[in-house]
């Protein structure tokens, strides 16, 4: 057996480290999730679904209450600014996109403490090139405001979600100058600084088209404006392989890595939104795999960003534990709605493995939940793995969603000042109290230890499938399938052991269900009953005279 795992290991490019089990060829991992063997064979298997789910379009369709999300009340900034201080620079680059359904709450921002925002967003007609919409680039005072501090840039985001939107773009010579031309138009009329392309889901066949894009793009860009800057969004996790890193190097000023999602909406267990690390209790996907993954494909660490969420999930689980399955996936929640709404229900702790918040609370109807975020604490950490691979600086996903609380502007304001540069904070060491920390290394001792019953299933399933075999092999010889099947009972007790077997198995594995088992039961009591009494009836009419 162990042969046969060394050799499927090696065949396959499947690795396993100290962070888990996983594919290093991603277009493996897309053949074999869709035949569902990563389903059956990880304890968890989500990870990959995050090729399929674009989460800056979710949000712009919350916002426009098309997906059900928490009754929020209007949250009204505590501060109009958090002030760092007059002497304050910035040592690292902060962007933030702004999505134009914050309206008017720049107002409410410093922008000293941010280098870039990228309003968001030119909304792609794949077919023609135009924008289906601009939201309010032509007339919002966001930008009149952000050219009132000095040294810092506005771009306009260009959005196109989805293989098939994409692939009709990127294979339209025409819709591609179209938007080109719409966009340096646009740029030109609220002297911006540039773009953000936001393309998200290209397909690998179109990998190619996408530099040709870029490269169109980035020389008509600089050809009206030398000074115009281009940047690219890039996924947490390249699954498509769609990313040409040493191509797009060449053309491009900045990549921003979507580092959020991680777990979200298509969860099957409640986890980091943006995890640093994996351990041996979640996906083996997170923030330093990502970085360290797009540095080893070309992209020097001083154009790369590392875009962290202001927002969090919430989920209803099936028990507090960690990690806990989902019952039901509730909504994303930003960060204001976070400690005004969420953090009353219960204690906010620190997973001391992701280095990401949560909260877990049971509901006045006897329901557990769990919403995971980032805090002060948690984008401490974040901020020094930025440090420590010495990237451009941060992102954020998006500008607004911390209304009514400083905690992340003033880690932003500590972080990455020029006081900071080359830095390691210890701040994130200091906070919390001993109670908590010990109840958080508990429950990683505790969640370690139930991975051992996930790989006594697999070791169980294995030994299954080659006794299996064995057992066929054996049928093939006619004295053994007299000596095994020489009266009607042992037929009876081989079907029922392997039934309950089967069942127990798939139980497990979430290949069926518990109202499924109970069909199942049912049908089998009731299939016994008709032979019973079918005996009976056979053993009366036989003694009748």
């Amino acid at each position: 057996m162990l042969c046969f795992l060394h050799f499927y290991c090696d065949v396959h490019a499947l690795r396993i480290d100290g962070k888990g089990m996983y594919f290093q060829d991603s277009t493996i991992a897309q053949k074999l999730k869709k035949g569902g063997f990563l389903k059956k064979l990880f304890h968890h298997s989500d990870s990959s679904k995050l090729a399929k789910k674009f989460i800056h379009q979710q949000h712009k369709l919350l916002h426009n209450k098309k997906v059900p999300r928490p009754a929020v009340g209007v949250i009204h900034p505590k501060n109009s600014f958090f002030n760092p201080g007059e002497n304050f620079q910035l040592g690292y680059e902060v962007f933030g996109w702004y999505p134009h359904w914050e309206e008017d709450f720049y107002k409410h921002i410093n922008f000293s403490l941010l280098s870039t925002v990228a309003y968001f967003s030119y909304e792609v007609n794949p077919k023609t090139g135009e924008a289906t919409a601009t939201h309010d680039w032509e007339t919002t005072a966001l930008i009149d405001t952000v050219r009132t501090y000095s040294n810092k840039r506005i771009l306009l985001t260009v959005s196109n979600f989805g293989a098939e939107n994409n692939r009709k773009l990127l294979g339209n010579t025409k819709a591609i100058n179209t938007l080109i031309t719409n966009l340096i138009t646009l740029i030109s009329k609220r002297k911006g600084n540039g773009v953000c392309v936001d393309f998200e889901g290209i397909a690998k066949k179109e990998k190619s088209d996408f530099v040709s894009f870029v490269s169109l793009l980035s020389s008509r860009l600089k050809k009206a404006n030398t000074n115009y800057k281009v940047y690219v969004t890039l996924p947490s996790v390249d699954f498509q392989g769609s990313i040409d890193g040493k191509a797009l190097n060449q053309v491009v000023d900045r990549f921003v890595v979507m580092g959020y999602d991680y777990y979200g909406s298509f969860s099957t267990v409640a986890g980091p939104n943006a995890p640093l690390e994996s351990g041996k209790v979640w996906e083996p996907f997170n923030l330093e795999k990502s970085v360290d993954t797009y540095l080893k494909s070309g992209i020097p660490a001083a154009k790369l960003l590392l875009a962290l969420p202001t927002y969090g999930n919430l989920w209803e689980t099936e028990s507090a534990s960690l990690p806990s399955k989902v019952k039901h996936y509730i909504s994303s929640v930003t960060y204001g709605y976070v400690k005004s709404e969420i953090e009353k229900n219960g204690a906010t702790r620190l997973d001391p493995i992701s280095k990401s918040a949560r909260v877990s609370y049971l509901t006045k109807d006897n329901t557990y939940r769990q919403c995971w975020f980032e805090n002060d604490s948690s984008f401490t950490y974040k901020t020094r793995l930025v440090k420590e691979k010495k990237l451009a600086g941060i992102g954020l996903w998006a500008l607004g969603y911390s209304k009514g609380y400083d905690d992340l502007w003033k880690v932003i304001s500590t972080e990455l000042s020029q006081n900071a540069q080359g830095e390691s904070s210890t701040a994130d060491e200091e906070s919390g109290d001993a109670s908590t920390d010990s109840l958080d290394q508990l429950e990683e001792k505790l969640a370690a230890i139930t991975q051992y019953e996930t790989i006594f299933l697999y070791i169980m399933m294995f030994t299954l499938f080659f006794a299996g075999i064995g057992f066929l092999a054996a049928l093939c010889f006619p004295n053994t399938r007299a000596a095994l099947f020489n009266n009607a009972s042992l037929k009876l007790y081989y079907m029922v052991f392997m039934l309950l077997l089967a069942v127990v198995i798939f139980r497990k594995i979430q290949w069926i269900n518990d109202g499924t088992v109970l069909l199942m039961l049912g049908f089998g009591i009731g299939a016994f009953a008709f032979y019973l009494s079918n005996k009976i009836v056979e053993q009366r009419k036989r003694d009748l005279p």
